[in-house]
């Protein structure tokens, strides 16, 4: 075909159809490369909050997870295919799809902070603990981790073991209202009420001047649209915290 004859093609040929053209293009691009895929999952799951879509960041996870013309999934694929089952609430399929990337990518050991939040809400707390573990023995300085595996002990009533986990990052993140937060309410649980007041006002002063976005920024994946609820619930707690304190000092009194 010569150049004059391509030009009059182009200029006959419909929008649709150049839209089709691209479509299917595109669509075979996705095939060949699972890297690709997870690259626009990405995109959907928090990259750009504006067009955040769990369900279209699955379709292209799924893709990148369990590719046509490939041997293996790249790495993360499974990791965040399972984070987006975890989101929606299917354990299952988060658990399977965590274990999946455990299998394939033994070194990567985030997956380890994934399989013990997975492994918390099915109410496998040793399980849990064992994956922070595991985690925390690699990321020593990790206060999410930390952070994390002493609520789950704490829900199994191991308090001194929680107090353990927290207290090596309770200095260094005086501005961060999860751990002291949580360092709050395990000194009420040992009823060392001086240092849980102490506690639950650094929470208390680092909420009160964040924004919706600081407290999104600990949720990486969630919908931008709980983080309102959220920053409110947690204000909520950390006040009701500071009330069962001063209640409590005043009836000992």
């Amino acid at each position: 075909m010569t150049k004059r004859k391509f030009l009059f093609f182009i200029k006959k040929t419909s929008p649709v159809l150049y839209l089709l053209v691209l479509l299917c293009v595109f669509s075979f691009l996705l095939l060949l490369s699972p890297t690709l895929s997870k690259g626009i999952g990405n995109i959907f799951f928090g990259s750009v909050p504006g067009i955040y879509s769990v369900k279209a960041a699955q379709v292209f996870f799924v893709n990148a997870a369990y590719p046509i013309f490939n041997t293996n999934s790249p790495e993360f694929a499974h990791y965040q295919l399972s984070r987006t089952y975890f989101i929606t609430g299917d354990l299952s399929n988060a658990l399977t799809e965590i274990q999946k990337e455990i299998e394939l990518y033994p070194e990567q050991i985030r997956s380890y902070y994934i399989l013990g939040l997975t492994l918390g809400y099915l109410g496998r707390e040793r399980d849990a603990i064992d994956a922070f573990s595991t985690f925390i023995e690699a990321y020593p300085e990790s206060w999410a981790g930390r952070n994390d595996k002493a609520w789950l002990q704490f829900r199994i009533g191991d308090i001194d073991g929680a107090l353990k986990t927290i207290e090596p990052v309770t200095e260094g993140y005086k501005a961060n209202i999860w751990v002291q937060n949580t360092h709050c309410v395990l000194l009420i649980n040992k009823k060392d009420y001086m240092q849980a007041r102490e506690a639950c006002n650094n929470a208390k002063i680092a909420v009160d001047t964040m924004t919706e976005e600081d407290w999104g920024g600990a949720y990486p994946g969630n919908d931008p649209r709980i983080y309102t609820a959220g920053l409110e619930a947690t204000k909520k707690a950390i006040e009701e915290n500071l009330k069962l304190i001063e209640n409590t000092k005043t009836s000992d009194n």
